[in-house]
C-alpha cells in the first residue's frame, strides 16, 4: 500500500494538477490522502474540491477550512488569507460548502497513520521544530498507542521528525528509510503556496511495506495561477 500526501493545496489548480499527474505517473496506485487547506489563497477553491471528490481523496480540515465557514476568526491571519477568506465564502457552491462543513479535524487513513493539519487538537498550531514534534508525537502516542506516523501540513515546508534523527527539513526531491519501530511527523510540504521562494508543487509519498517516504517536487503554470488570482481580485502570489 502506498499513500500520497498532500497539504495546503490553497485554491491552486494548476498546482494541484500537475501533483496529480504526476502521482498517477510515478505511483499510480497510491491512495491520495490530504492534510487540509483545500481551499483560501487560491482563485480555484471549488475546482480543487471537485478535483479532490472525483478522485475519491481522503481530506482533513484545515484552518483556512475553519476560517471559511466561520469557525476560527481572523485574528492569526495575514491579509491575503482574510481577503481569500471572504472571497471564497461568496464564490462556493452548497455542495462545495457541504463538503468542506463534513471535513474531520483528523483521520486514520490506515493503521497507525493519522492525519491533521496542524495537530490533533489545533488546526492553526505549526509543528516548525523538534520540540512541537515530539509534543505533538506524545499526544498522538497517548491517543493512539502502537500508531507508527502522524501527517501535517499548515507549515509550508516539507519536513520529517523522529526522535532518533530530529527536527529536519526537506529541501529537495529525496527517499527516506524510516524505522518502522519509531514513530515520525512527515509534513509534505505545500501543494500550492511555496513558502521556500520556489513556485514547484510539493507532495510526498509513504510506501507501507518498504517504510519509505519519498519527497517529490514539481513545476507547473504558476503564471496561469497568478492571472487567475489578479482576476479575481485576490493578492497576486503563490510564493511567499
Amino acid at each position: 500500500m502506498r499513500l500520497a500526501l498532500i497539504a495546503d493545496i490553497h485554491g491552486n489548480l494548476e498546482a494541484l494538477e500537475s501533483v496529480i499527474a504526476d502521482i498517477d505517473e510515478r505511483s499510480p496506485d497510491a491512495k491520495l490522502v490530504c492534510a487540509g487547506d483545500v481551499v483560501g489563497y487560491g482563485p480555484d477553491p471549488e475546482a480543487c474540491i471537485a478535483r479532490l471528490r472525483s478522485i475519491g481523496a481522503s481530506c482533513v480540515m484545515g484552518n483556512h477550512e475553519e476560517m471559511v465557514l466561520g469557525r476560527r476568526d481572523f485574528s492569526r491571519c495575514a491579509h491575503a488569507g482574510i481577503t481569500a477568506a471572504l472571497w471564497t465564502r461568496q464564490n462556493l457552491s452548497p455542495g462545495a460548502w457541504a463538503f468542506l462543513d463534513s471535513l474531520p479535524p483528523w483521520l486514520e487513513v490506515t493503521t497507525g497513520v493519522v492525519v491533521c493539519h496542524g495537530t490533533l487538537d489545533d488546526a492553526d498550531t505549526y509543528l516548525s521544530d523538534g520540540v512541537r514534534a515530539e509534543r505533538a508525537l506524545r499526544q498522538l502516542e497517548e491517543r493512539w498507542p502502537g500508531a507508527r506516523m502522524l501527517v501535517c501540513g499548515h507549515t509550508h515546508h516539507a519536513a520529517v521528525y523522529a526522535r532518533d534523527r530530529g527536527f529536519s527539513l526537506i529541501r529537495s526531491t529525496t527517499e527516506l528509510l524510516l524505522d518502522p519501530s519509531i514513530t515520525h511527523v512527515v509534513n509534505p510540504g505545500a501543494v500550492g503556496q511555496s513558502r521556500d521562494g520556489r513556485p514547484l508543487a510539493r507532495y510526498a509519498v509513504y510506501d507501507v511495506e518498504r517504510q519509505t517516504v519519498a519527497y517529490r517536487e514539481v513545476p507547473y503554470d504558476h503564471d496561469t495561477t497568478i492571472r487567475k488570482l489578479r482576476g479575481a481580485g485576490l493578492v497576486p502570489k503563490v510564493v511567499q
